[in-house]
Formats: structure tokens, sequence, C-alpha cells
């Protein structure tokens, strides 16, 4: 310690004496600038505004750089005061513990200081964070007793559903299932409302078509073909051939003609298309309701109640666009093999399945109709 009290002696000693010499080296400065502000004399006051202006700028210019330079130099000096201090601490300390290895587990008084504040810090984060949790636990805990009412309010509304409309009193009413129909029937009475408006364009412009060709009746143009805009492939053929093509007449009603068929033609092309979207439109709906009712057969399927209940035979509801399949099912027996159950195919007979593959032709609308069987086999075991 006397050794680092010497040294630093010798270090604010230095300091004086280097601030000494800024300080004569600043007043220097200051006579100097004050003799070029007040500038010789002899000049005229214009060109001595100006000489003294130049030579102000190029010496602060000057001594920017040799003031840069000096904060490079005293920083490089600080640096390596900085690491002698670490370095002297470091044997002081290693001397009077007698440990040559202490100096790498030694912390400093400042950084124990910080350590404690960081452990603090993080115990006071530790209990935030175990009451967020219980908080958590406890709002898991309402939203599964609330699970629970709602799960059980929906079972008393589904039997309440049954009761009023009607249904059997073994098979209640799915309210999920209403939903899903009340959707796809949405769905189907919009694309019906697009086609009605389909057709009754359609119907406009057969209209049109009719009292045009009565009208170039009645104005005796027979010369004239007077085409509309409903053509059928026949004609749209005879117009069309090259025996008639090259014996045409370039004359402004061939002319005439030739757009007219044009435009007929285009007409027929944008209809072709609008089906052609409608069709499109109603194969996503039929996909999205095969989808729904696969996923709601997956539901299904895991039931233990489905292998271990007992035969009670159903009758659907009226209007059960399902009961044509229904009635080709064989009757529900309890002693059957897993196959059976594992299987959605195996529920037909013979003769059935053979009359499928027969009749539909097509894989998917074989697999579509066999997962709809299925799901009225399930529901009726």
């Amino acid at each position: 310690l006397s050794k680092e009290l010497d040294t630093c002696q010798q270090e604010r000693d230095q300091y004086k004496l280097m601030a000494n010499q800024l300080r004569e080296h600043h007043q220097g400065l200051k006579k100097k600038y004050r003799e070029l502000i007040d500038g010789d004399p002899s000049l005229p006051p214009e060109k001595r505004n100006q000489v003294n202006l130049a030579q102000l700028l190029r010496n602060a210019r000057e001594r920017g750089k040799q003031l840069a330079e000096e904060v490079k130099e005293l920083n490089q000096r600080l640096a390596e005061a900085q690491g002698d201090n670490k370095l002297l601490r470091m044997t002081i300390t290693r001397q009077r513990l007698g440990d040559e290895e202490v100096g790498a587990r030694h912390f400093p008084a400042h950084e124990r200081e910080d350590l404690v504040h960081q452990l603090e810090k993080a115990g006071l984060q530790m209990e935030e964070l175990e009451n967020s949790v219980k908080a958590l636990t406890d709002e898991l805990e309402d939203v599964k007793a609330e699970r629970g009412v709602f799960s059980e309010k929906a079972e008393r509304l589904n039997l309440e559903l049954n009761h009023i409309l009607g249904g059997h009193e073994t098979r209640i009413i799915d309210v999920d299932a209403l939903c899903m129909e009340n959707r796809y029937l949405h769905e189907r009475f919009n694309q019906v409302q697009e086609e009605v408006n389909l057709l009754k364009s359609n119907i406009m412009k057969y209209k049109t078509a009719l009292e045009r060709r009565k009208s170039s009746k009645l104005s005796g143009k027979s010369n004239s073909s007077a085409l509309t805009g409903v053509l059928s492939a026949k004609q749209v053929q005879e117009l069309l051939s090259e025996e008639q093509g090259c014996s045409l007449p370039a004359t402004p009603q061939s002319i005439s003609d030739l757009k007219s068929l044009a435009t007929a033609l285009l007409e027929t092309i944008h209809e072709k298309n609008l089906v052609i979207q409608h069709q499109r439109h109603t194969n996503r709906i039929l996909g999205n309701r095969v989808a729904e009712l696969e996923r709601k057969l997956k539901t299904l399927e895991p039931m233990p109640s489905i292998v271990s209940c007992q035969y009670k035979p159903w009758y659907p509801p009226r209007n059960c666009h399902l009961i044509p399949i229904a009635l080709m099912l064989p009757p529900f027996q309890p002693k059957a093999t897993p196959c059976a159950f594992m299987s959605p195919v195996g529920i037909f007979s013979p003769a059935v399945r053979s009359h499928l593959r027969l009749n539909l032709g097509n894989p998917e609308l074989n697999h579509a109709c066999t997962m709809a069987a299925y799901s009225v086999w399930l529901l009726d075991s």
C-alpha cells in the first residue's frame, strides 16, 4: 500500500506539472489571439478582419489536432494505469492470503456488492414468478370448473332440444350437428340463388334473341341470316365450314354476321365458365361437408360404449336422406368379431358391396357412401 501511495503521489505530481504547462500554454495562446484580434494597424479594417479570421481558423485546426493526440495519449496512459492497479491489487491479496490461486477466485468489494444486488433482484423475481404461478393455477381451476359447468349446460340444452323437437329418448340430438347442417344448407341456398340469377339472365337473353328474330321476320329481311346470341353447335359448324367459308363474300352483311357469331361464342364461353365456377363451388361445399362428417366419425370411433352396448332398434325420422343406405345394412350382432368394427366396408353384405362397385364405379364416391353408411350404423348401434 505504501508503494501504491508513492506511485499515486508521483502520478499526481505529473498531472499537476502537465496542468501548469497547459495553463501557461493557454495564457500564451490568449496573448497571441489578442494580438491577432487587434491586428496590424497599418492594414485597412476589411483586410485586417480577413487575415485575423484565416489565422484563427488555421490555429484552431492545429490546436484541435494537438488536443486529439493528447487525448489518445492520456487514454492509453489511463488504461495502462488501470491495468497496473488491478495487477497490484491481485499481488497484494495473494501475498496477504498466502494462496497462489486466490486471484482467480477473489472478488473485490464492489463486485461483491453487485452480486448481492443481483441475488436480491433474482429472489424478488422468483417470488413474483411463484405468485404468478399460483394465480395461473387458480385461474386454471376456475376455467376447469367453468368448462364442467358449460359441458353440463350443453348436455341439458341437448336434452331440452331433443324434447322440444320430439326426438327419440335414447338418441340425443347434437347441437353441433344441427349447426353444421344449418351452415351447409345456408351455403347451398346461396348457391341456388346464384344459379337462379344466372338462369334469369339466360332467360332474358333468350327473350331478346326471340324478339330480334321476330322483328327480322316482320321487316322482311329474309336474305340476312339474323344471327343472335343463341346458337347451337350444328349452326356454328355450318357457319364455320370450309366450303362455306371460301365462298363467303366480303360484304358488310357477312362481316356483321361474323361479328355476331363471335359475340355469341364469347357469351357461350362466359356461360360455360360461370357453370364451371358454380360446379367448383358445389364441389368445395360437398368436400367441406364430407370433411366435417369424417371429423365427426373420428370423434365417434374411439368411444368404448359402441362395442359394449346392446342392440336397440332405431327408427330414423322422416325426410332422412340416409334411410336407403341404412336399410341395406345387416342387423347388428353384439358377438361379432372386432374386425367388423375396424373395417367400415365389412358392414355391407356381399350383394350390396357388388352393387355399389357396379353402380358407382368411382372410388371416392364409394368411400363417401361407405363412410355415410358407417355413420348410420354407429348411430344405430
